[in-house]
């Protein structure tokens, strides 16, 4: 094998297609990362960035090319204030993983902020007094690991408002997050399954703008988990933990990253193609004076005069709860909006379609603790 940039003899090869020897490799995963950033510009100079670190392969890629692009004494230099961040997970992670990571970014040269999700919520619980007035187990399950499809998407809004809580705190206008083209192609499977299907422009494009205030932003966007994988290879580098987590493998998401993955080991094509159509996915209304969901941020477009898969879904379950021999008239959407909405408590007025159905599922300290 030749490498395809400086032919020398290769020794990394990518999609069974594209060799490189390590020092191209390594160059080629700098200038992605790089101009994924430049040509988005986005950023101002010196403007300070809060990097999210989770300890798997991507995120210790991430912190890496942090390093380097910041150290570099040329024009493609990373003009950054990082600060960076740690979640410790209710759904997997322990001290050892969060030790290692605070390790990591000492070699780097760096302080990291480490925060448990348990107590942070749990804290948040006993302030606005839900924790001691619950008599059920609800608060307990939202705080619990939930190896379940909404577990995981309700860990992932967790983590995404401490985000931009933290980011607010340390005065960041800007947080990088280490989801690479494989992880967004599985997310954007995801989010259709699960009902979000509406917020993929701002869950799977390079920013993530829903916030005023921070943008969330996917650096990595460009490279795959193959090229994380090579990269650490390459390199040496060894991440806190591994990026297959075996706990979640019955949801729903598991199901569909197993799905892509096995896809993309016959046809390479398959990631880069779905998030090449994910690109093409945009809002078509004015985001502008629009009510938001309080949970994600996501726009509630109540006033579109198209029927929704939402007006369809809450039609078809009134309509089946009705007492027989009762006629179905044409009738107002407000009253299928109304008082009478069986389905979620919370669709069309404070809540998006999935966020209700969460906040059904989980019980309603779930609202208390992340609007």
């Amino acid at each position: 094998m030749i490498c395809r940039k400086c032919s020398n003899p290769a020794t990394v090869n990518i999609r069974k297609e594209y060799c490189y020897c390590n020092e191209c490799f390594i160059s080629m995963i700098n200038h992605k990362f790089r101009a994924c950033i430049g040509k988005n510009k986005t950023l101002s100079a010196n403007e300070k960035v809060l990097i999210c670190l989770s300890g798997d392969g991507s995120s210790t890629v991430l912190l890496d090319l942090i390093y380097n692009a910041i150290s570099l004494n040329n024009h493609k230099k990373l003009r950054v204030v990082p600060y960076f961040l740690h979640i410790i997970e209710a759904v997997s992670d322990n001290e050892n993983i969060s030790n290692t990571i605070i390790e990591q970014c000492k070699n780097y040269g760096f302080t990291v902020t480490v925060v448990n999700i348990k107590e942070y919520y749990k804290n948040i619980l006993c302030n606005t007094g839900e924790l001691e007035n619950q008599n059920s187990n609800n608060s307990k399950s939202i705080l619990s690991d939930v190896p379940s499809s909404i577990g995981q998407d309700v860990v992932a809004k967790m983590k995404q408002n401490i985000f931009v809580k933290v980011s607010k705190t340390l005065d960041c206008k800007s947080i990088f997050t280490a989801e690479t083209t494989t992880t967004l192609a599985t997310k954007l499977l995801s989010n259709i399954a699960i009902g979000r299907g509406s917020q993929i422009e701002n869950d799977i494009g390079f920013a993530d703008k829903r916030d005023s205030n921070v943008k969330i932003l996917r650096p990595l966007k460009d490279i795959s988990n193959e090229d994380i994988q090579c990269y650490l290879k390459v390199k040496d580098i060894k991440p806190a933990k591994c990026m297959h987590n075996k706990l979640n493998e019955t949801s729903l998401q598991s199901v569909i990253k197993n799905f892509v993955m096995d896809l993309q080991e016959n046809y390479p094509a398959t990631v880069s193609t779905i998030c090449k159509t994910a690109d093409k996915i945009g809002s078509v209304t004015n985001n502008f004076n629009k009510k938001k969901c309080k949970v994600c941020q996501s726009i509630l477009d109540n006033n579109d005069s198209k029927l929704t898969a939402v007006d369809a879904t809450m039609f078809s379950r009134q309509v089946s709860s009705i007492p027989s021999r009762i006629s179905i008239h044409n009738e107002d959407k407000q009253n299928i909006e109304g008082e009478n909405n069986l389905m979620f408590p919370f669709i069309y007025e404070s809540l998006c379609y999935c966020c209700s159905r969460n906040v059904s599922e989980l019980g309603d300290p779930l609202l208390h603790i992340l609007v």
